[in-house]
């Protein structure tokens, strides 16, 4: 007698047996999923930040993290603080200072201390040139000092250029005579002579258009920071860093070495997301860094955990940094780099990253 009854279940199993295999090559369920504030949509740092979250997804199937348009840098660390975030892009290291020492802004200071607040990365470093227009009331500019009184722009009020600068200046007794203008405006009032100059922040150590521009119809200079005025205005804004620009730098302005200050844009995270996930997410763009670059051409010159090591060298000793998240403080010991124990917060452990 035939067992026909046997043929269905035969049948099954046989396409069991087939599709297992194809199961086991799915991704496997989201299991982490984190919201991270960016900027303006319109802001080039938001395709940064959306390149680095779609590499991070592509990478690790059971990560998904979701990038929001906001307010940038303080914007989302307030939100952070908040709950509504679990991280977010800070156009500034030194917000990031800010809102870990509970200083300087409101809602910083009335949160006080925050503690679980970590550094993930940095992905670009700006440099801030003070351009002068050496005629007419700017041919008397010489020295930082010169600009007390004086009619001068950092574009708009609020931005990370403006909110520094006038705190470095203030710490040295400087006090110009602050224009607020979108940068457009800012070199037509100096094409005209309305103000002595401007402060804007560059990604290279060169002249952009809008100073190209400028100096098409007026001779200019740029003012550099006397060593002796660095550490005050470094306190001031803590984690902003400052950079030398050797003799003859800066093309089509030949001019002696200087000292400039700069902030870093980087990311940032709580100590509310484990180090393993942290390790992976990292990790994943730091090895597949030239596709961020190939996206995002501005971060070209950053050199992944070397650069964000070196400038926080630069800065540990004269301001209180958060620390490097125990997940980054991982890989970075994994590919050979040496962390000062400031930047190694109390949660790391080491046994992990040994399994």
């Amino acid at each position: 007698m035939k067992r026909k009854w046997l043929l269905p279940i035969v049948a099954v199993t046989v396409a069991l047996a087939l599709l297992l295999p194809a199961l086991a090559c799915q991704p496997s369920a989201v299991v982490y999923s984190y919201t991270f504030g960016s900027t303006n949509a319109t802001a080039t740092h938001y395709v940064a930040a959306v390149v680095m979250a779609n590499i991070i997804n592509a990478e690790n199937h059971d990560i998904k993290m979701t990038v929001v348009e906001s307010g940038a840098t303080h914007d989302n660390l307030i939100k952070a603080q908040a709950g509504t975030f679990d991280g977010g892009f800070a156009v500034n290291w030194d917000g990031m200072a800010m809102a870990y020492n509970g200083m300087t802004i409101d809602e910083y200071i009335a949160y006080g201390n925050w503690t679980e607040l970590r550094i993930l990365s940095g992905y670009l470093q700006n440099h801030v040139l003070v351009v002068i227009v050496d005629e007419g009331p700017g041919a008397e500019v010489h020295t930082l000092h010169d600009l007390h009184g004086k009619k001068f722009s950092a574009g708009m009020n609020g931005t990370a250029t403006e909110f520094n600068l006038r705190r470095q200046l203030e710490a040295l007794g400087i006090e110009p005579d602050w224009v607020s203008a979108s940068y457009a405006d800012v070199v037509t009032m100096a094409k005209n002579l309305e103000i002595v100059g401007f402060a804007k922040p560059v990604t290279s150590i060169g002249l952009d258009s809008s100073m190209h521009d400028l100096q098409s119809v007026r001779d200019i200079k740029i003012l550099g920071w006397p060593e002796e005025h660095l550490e005050p205005a470094l306190v001031a804004t803590p984690g902003t860093s400052a950079t030398w620009i050797p003799d003859d730098a800066i093309q089509d302005l030949p001019m002696p070495g200087f000292y400039t200050l700069g902030h870093t844009t980087g990311v940032f995270v709580t100590t509310n997301i484990a180090q393993d996930v942290v390790y992976r997410m990292v990790k994943s763009y730091v090895d597949n860094w030239g596709e961020f670059v190939n996206a995002w051409p501005s971060g070209a010159d950053w050199i992944p955990l070397e650069t964000d090591l070196a400038l926080l060298n630069g800065i540990i000793e004269m301001v209180g940094m958060p620390p490097l998240h125990a997940g980054v403080v991982q890989l970075m010991i994994e590919r050979g780099h040496e962390v000062p124990p400031e930047l190694i917060g109390p949660e790391y452990d080491g046994n992990a990253a040994n399994s």
